[in-house]
């Protein structure tokens, strides 16, 4: 069984915090003594419903901050100028409050890595040392989030998709099939230590970046990013066997994706189940099967 915790509140920082503090052992357990990456989405640079506020960052490093004292790193290949999201969102503010870094994965090193293009021949594509180093102990900090390619993106798409270069991002998407099925081989190899998902206020509609906003009041965590996620379709009404690259997880067997098989701590999930108005594109998007 894989343990999923959800907690129902207003308040961002407090809720992240109280909803890891359920989890703590299976976090310490998986943690020992590595360093800590945390990655943010920063999509969207400028637009905040669409990227990770600080305040999911603070909640997330207020739970580490009892037990775990070396410096913290948090690090973003953003779709835009990553360092310009840092200061439009305020995380410049946490190298005061806390012992962290920001880094600009854009900046490199990278490590080349093959993907499959739209005739399924290998491309390569420049992805970060950093998130592909095993020794390091990666988190996920993810919004609830419907999206126009791949019906939604969650924990283990925000890994992905932001460890890639900003000018290799566009080698992603290959057609609906190729994209969701490069997704998955990918996790292989970056795969969250921890998923931490946002859902105090969601985006429905035209996401990952032009969604409206939906108030669910619930924050996702778990050791397990695609328990995480399986949950997180759940609350947002989507069928998570039309979502190609987490069925392809599941196949795979990167984590529990079946609701006999995750314990839910916390709150009952059917307290927060609220369907999402997806995109305007989501019958193209289930062509990947």
């Amino acid at each position: 069984m894989s343990k999923v915790a959800l907690i129902k509140g207003k308040d961002r920082r407090d809720s992240i915090k109280r909803s890891l503090e359920l989890i703590s052992d299976e976090v310490k357990r998986v943690l020992n003594s590595r360093q800590i990456i945390i990655k943010p989405n920063l999509v969207s640079t400028s637009i905040q419903l669409a990227s990770t506020h600080i305040d999911q960052l603070r909640g997330i490093l207020d739970f580490f901050a009892e037990f775990y004292k070396d410096r913290i790193v948090i690090a973003e290949a953003s779709a835009g100028h990553t360092e310009e999201g840092f200061r439009n969102f305020g995380y410049w503010k946490l190298l005061e409050e806390y012992p962290v870094e920001l880094v600009d994965l854009n900046k490199g090193p990278f490590e080349s890595v093959s993907i499959l293009d739209t005739l399924g021949r290998k491309i390569n594509i420049r992805v970060s040392s950093m998130l592909l180093d095993r020794d390091n102990f990666i988190i996920s900090a993810a919004k609830l989030k419907t999206h126009d390619t791949v019906v939604v993106t969650l924990s283990i798409k925000n890994l992905v998709m932001g460890s890639i270069y900003l000018k290799d991002k566009a080698l992603m998407h290959q057609g609906y099939r190729q994209i969701n099925l490069n997704i998955a081989e990918l996790a292989q190899r970056l795969w969250p230590e921890l998923a931490v998902i946002d859902g105090i206020v969601g985006m429905e509609g035209d996401g990952p970046i032009y969604g409206t906003p939906v108030d669910v009041g619930v924050v996702i965590s778990s050791t397990d990013p695609l328990a995480a996620d399986r949950v997180a379709c759940e609350i947002m009404g989507v069928d998570f066997k039309k979502v190609g690259y987490l069925s392809y997880c599941a196949a795979y067997a990167l984590g529990r994706a079946e609701l006999e098989e995750i314990e839910i701590i916390g709150e009952p999930l059917e307290k927060f189940i609220r369907p999402f108005r997806l995109h305007s594109s989501v019958n193209e998007q289930y062509q990947w099967y």
